[in-house]
């Protein structure tokens, strides 16, 4: 704990010491005493010392005496204390002057001081201030720590700690979620470092930002509002003992919920795996999951078009986001992630639910930046039949990231695309090579090709597609067409599309086989 150099020359130990310089600087803060026993004092010294000294090292050296003060409050010491008498009868003007620019403290002390007396003095009151605060967050560290072990909420914590600093205080996730708060009856709003509350606008020092953190990692905020201008010391404190009980609360239930979200992914691997007893027992063990399985069941796949989430984004924030969307519903759900997707099990869906769901589904991802494709199993009635209706919800995964699709699928609407992934490479190959063998390596004529059968030939809407000019798709047309492209014939039109999507499953496993060997 540090005070100031007014606070020191009201010490009784400094009585008969007097300030002639430097006034402007009697609130720098003292945080230890230095005696200087060497011309070159600045290597021994630092921020916030206050240097006592008879000035015995440099006494008659001009030069020194004019550098000193300069250089001391050039590296932040709070004062200069020059014992008169023996060696110095009076300061040179130079360092009153040099004080007086830096609003340095210069000190002078009687002639009979003891330095030793003066340095005890304000250590003693340094020690006496630290041992109070030591007791301070002890007591702080006491409180807080039985309410976490008892169990209590987060919003009482925030309470109890907002009580013993008296202001309002708010906790924050890592993810700028607003966990608890000690005010409720005034509207709160956060708008970056901007704080509203009802209608007083908090910035700047007004507000108290805590982080919550372990390691590097940030793991939520605490912020108190400054309303009645308190902000002290013994504050900070209590708001860091409480972010320290916070990040090793914070860890505990991340651990627990990573051993239930591994207790629950076993679960799920029994269930597919037809590993259980009864119907009875799988909805018994669920319930221990808060999962309330019923049946009818369906499941709704999500899963990011790029295999890896955004930066700003976790699984788990995402997985809590895909929650909320079912719940706008109303549906009795569970969202699990599982072998790199978010799995949405719905009990007792109707016949349309989970394909508008989907739909759904897809357009808040899109609205919010997020890019998915979705697939929609059928309604599984026995779970026995829940494994096998999995194994279709991956294979129309996989489907979906091969062959360009609507991003929401039905497992019975893929149809030929389904069969296209059960040939094998052979069969695939010479179908590719007979229909489209022309085309293989020009990925633009490919794409003009399958876009034009997707338009049914209508060339304005196809070069909208392609982001293209008319006159550039009409001169691709005609290179179709002298590469020996019948484009007027509906059933080689299907043959070249089916080719096109039989050649992307064929690059899609060359791509796997690839990325399992690295």
């Amino acid at each position: 704990m540090k005070i100031d150099v007014e606070t020191v020359l009201a010490l009784p130990a400094y009585t008969g010491a007097t300030i002639i310089a430097g006034h402007g600087g009697m609130h720098r803060l003292v945080n230890n005493v230095s005696f200087m026993e060497v011309p070159d004092i600045l290597p021994y010294v630092s921020q916030g010392n206050l240097l006592l000294t008879t000035f015995y090292p440099i006494a008659g050296n001009e030069e020194a005496m004019r550098e000193l003060v300069p250089r001391l409050a050039e590296k932040g010491l709070a004062g200069l204390a020059v014992k008169l008498g023996r060696y110095v009868t009076a300061l040179p003007d130079v360092m009153i002057d040099a004080a007086n620019r830096h609003d340095f403290p210069l000190i002078t002390l009687s002639e009979d001081a003891n330095l030793s007396e003066l340095s005890n003095a304000v250590l003693e009151v340094l020690l006496e201030k630290q041992n109070s605060i030591l007791k301070f967050r002890d007591e702080i560290h006491q409180q807080l720590m039985r309410l976490l072990l008892n169990g209590a909420h987060m919003n009482t914590f925030v309470t109890v700690l907002s009580g013993m600093i008296q202001m309002p205080v708010f906790l924050f996730s890592g993810r700028g979620e607003l966990l608890a708060q000690s005010i409720s009856d005034e509207l709160f709003e956060r708008d970056g470092k901007t704080y509203t509350l009802g209608e007083r606008v908090f910035t700047g020092d007004e507000v108290i930002a805590q982080p919550i953190r372990v390691g590097e990692e940030a793991l939520g905020e605490l912020i108190a509002l400054d309303v009645a201008g308190k902000r002290t010391s013994t504050i900070h404190i209590a708001m860091e003992q409480a972010s320290i009980l916070l990040a090793l609360d914070f860890q505990r239930e991340r651990a627990i919920l990573e051993q239930e979200r591994n207790y629950l992914d076993a679960f799920i691997r029994d269930i597919l795996n037809g590993r259980f007893r009864s119907e009875e027992e799988v909805v018994r063990r669920a319930h221990s999951f808060n999962w309330n399985l019923s049946l009818p069941l369906g499941m709704v796949a999500v899963e990011q078009k790029v295999r890896t989430m955004p930066e700003s984004e976790t699984i788990e924030q995402f997985e809590r986001w895909l929650s909320g969307r079912f719940s706008d519903r109303e549906l009795t759900h569970k969202v699990i992630y599982y072998e790199d997707s978010l799995i949405c099990f719905v009990s007792e869906p109707k016949a349309t639910t989970l394909l508008d769901i989907g739909t759904y589904v897809h357009e808040r991802s899109a609205g919010e930046g997020r890019d998915v494709i979705i697939a929609c199993s059928s309604r599984v009635e026995r779970l026995r039949d829940l494994a096998a209706e999995y194994e279709r919800l991956r294979q129309t995964l996989r489907i979906m990231r091969t062959i360009e699709l609507d991003p929401v699928q039905s497992v019975d609407g893929l149809g030929l695309y389904a069969l296209l992934f059960e040939l094998d490479d052979s069969s695939l190959r010479q179908f590719v090579e007979r229909r489209i063998g022309r085309l293989v390596g020009e990925e633009e004529l490919l794409r003009t090709l399958a876009t034009l059968i997707r338009c049914q030939m209508n060339v304005q809407k196809a070069s909208q597609q392609l982001f293209i000019h008319y006159n550039t798709l009409r001169y691709r047309i005609e290179r179709l067409k002298a590469l020996g492209f019948d484009l007027t014939d509906g059933e080689k039109m299907g043959e070249y599309y089916i080719a096109s999507q039989a050649l992307h499953v064929l690059n899609s496993r060359i791509e796997d086989e690839r990325l399992s060997e690295l």
